[in-house]
């Protein structure tokens, strides 16, 4: 995830320096809303991995990962705003949403009767769900916005 926010970070800073010498585009418009809304989900991404609990405690665990859940189904209902798709582009966005409706309903039910064995499993589940939901999202993205 870091690596990919410090890519978008960069092409950000690039279209920022094009707005401020008044040469962007509506497309770099576009492009630049799209960096700035990936790189605020892939940091919050970030912050819930990191802040996933160390402990063995099930409602520690119960009540982030509540807050883990209702982030990423907030995903599914996301922003839709990209350029002009004609029905190719609208079909190819509804089987993207699809694919990533269908990754994070595998996730949800492989937590609804999670058991850490250990104090760190938790965290390291929580991480992998990010690292397998995430690239799924970003393809769906990309169906709006190409980065």
């Amino acid at each position: 995830m870091a690596t990919i926010v410090d890519g978008y970070r960069r092409i950000k800073d690039e279209l920022m320096k094009e707005a401020m010498g008044g040469a962007m585009t509506p497309e770099d418009l576009l492009q630049f809303q799209e960096l700035m809304y990936r790189t605020n989900i892939l940091e919050t991404c970030m912050c819930l991995c990191k802040s996933a609990p160390v402990t063995l405690d099930v409602g520690v665990m119960g009540y982030h990962y509540k807050i883990t859940d209702a982030y990423l189904m907030c995903l599914l209902k996301e922003r839709c705003i990209g350029e002009p798709a004609d029905e190719k582009k609208k079909a190819q966005r509804a089987t993207a949403l699809e694919n990533l409706r269908q990754v994070i309903q595998d996730r949800r039910k492989r937590f609804s009767s999670f058991k850490a064995e250990n104090q760190e499993q938790y965290k390291k589940e929580i991480t992998g769900m990010f690292n397998t939901v995430l690239p799924v999202w970003i393809q769906y993205r990309d169906c709006y916005t190409e980065i």
